[in-house]
């Protein structure tokens, strides 16, 4: 409705997709990164510069346009909402396995709600990261680590930071094993798959552009250092007057920040806690500037929050219809090109 209301975009007009400018429900979802797995989807990885971009999610966008015609663009959507449909199942069974279902339902909503959670169905990678590390998390509580260091690898493929939540996977085979039987055996090995994964694209890499570790050499070529700003370089060098939406990455990712405290709280919370903690810590250290972005990739944040609406269920509609109107204020500024990263 707003792209058909409002069509023009705060930034970049001239870079618009134009097959997706005639199709405004589609439209608003392929905005700022869209434009770098579009890249890799007709010309590949063709310079050191494209493997900034991780692999997989353009990957999987390209399959599905050859299989079944359908324009690019569209497809990279399509994956991105079928991994977040997709996630939102995983998560509640996981989160059912360790709360029951009263908590899960409502972790779930709570994460839905995020303001930065319309990232989970733009055409971004988010929703796949989000996919694989709750399934990495569900597959370890499980006790199949080979698995979970599977899916974990599979969701740096397509977004890099997915790797930390392998903090979790580390306190479930301490929980689970002990440090006695933790190292030498074949559960270990979980752990050291997802480091696989990272040889064979680095070997990839080096073969097609010449420079294994593009993906590191070339973070900030053409961006700058300011793109891995930690929160309080972009406090000290960004001049708020001209980035105000800055403001409420820093407010709102304080919702994220507290679930992971409270997730420190109960022992049997304790993978979750891990997951979430260390991603926070990155977030925080190096990801000032799409602070929105990847804090609403912390899902095991929202537990905490489930667990406490289940109790006090009347508070639900409040908190959640805020939640929703920011959500929903963010989504019409990142589908008219405003600098929502």
């Amino acid at each position: 409705m707003s792209m058909l209301l409002v069509p023009t975009l705060y930034m970049h007009e001239n870079q618009r997709h134009q097959y997706l400018a005639s199709h405004p429900a589609w439209d608003g979802l392929c905005r700022w990164d869209c434009t770098w797995f579009e890249e890799i989807i007709l010309h590949g990885f063709h310079n050191p510069e494209m493997a900034k971009v991780f692999p997989l999610f353009a990957v999987l966008g390209g399959i599905l346009s050859r299989a079944t015609r359908i324009n690019h663009l569209v497809a990279l959507i399509i994956v991105a909402n079928l991994a977040s449909l997709a996630s939102y199942v995983v998560i509640y069974r996981l989160f059912t396995r360790v709360e029951g279902e009263a908590a899960a339902k409502f972790g779930v909503l709570m994460f839905a709600a995020y303001p930065f959670a319309f990232f989970q169905g733009a055409a971004y990678p988010e929703s796949m990261m989000t996919l694989m590390s709750s399934g990495a998390l569900l597959l370890a509580k499980r006790g199949q680590h080979i698995r979970a260091g599977i899916a974990l690898g599979l969701g740096m493929m397509a977004r890099h930071i997915t790797l930390f939540a392998g903090a979790g996977l580390l306190a479930s085979q301490l929980r689970q094993r002990g440090l006695r039987r933790f190292f030498p055996s074949v559960p270990f090995f979980g752990l050291v798959v997802p480091f696989l994964f990272l040889a064979v694209w680095s070997w990839y890499l080096g073969k097609r552009v010449g420079d294994p570790f593009a993906y590191w050499n070339m973070r900030t070529f053409n961006f700058g250092p300011s793109v891995f700003w930690s929160v309080r370089e972009v406090f000290v060098n960004v001049r708020y007057a001209d980035r105000p939406e800055l403001y409420f990455y820093m407010v709102f990712s304080l919702i994220p920040l507290g679930g992971t405290i409270a997730l420190l709280t109960k022992k049997r919370w304790v993978e979750l806690a891990a997951a979430a903690a260390v991603l926070m810590c990155v977030v925080y250290g190096s990801g000032g500037i799409a602070l929105g972005r990847y804090s609403a990739a912390c899902w095991p944040a929202f537990l905490p929050y489930g667990v406490a609406l289940s109790r006090r269920r009347e508070l639900l509609g409040p908190i959640a219809g805020l939640l929703f109107f920011f959500q929903g204020l963010f989504f019409f500024l990142f589908a008219h090109q405003w600098r929502i990263l």
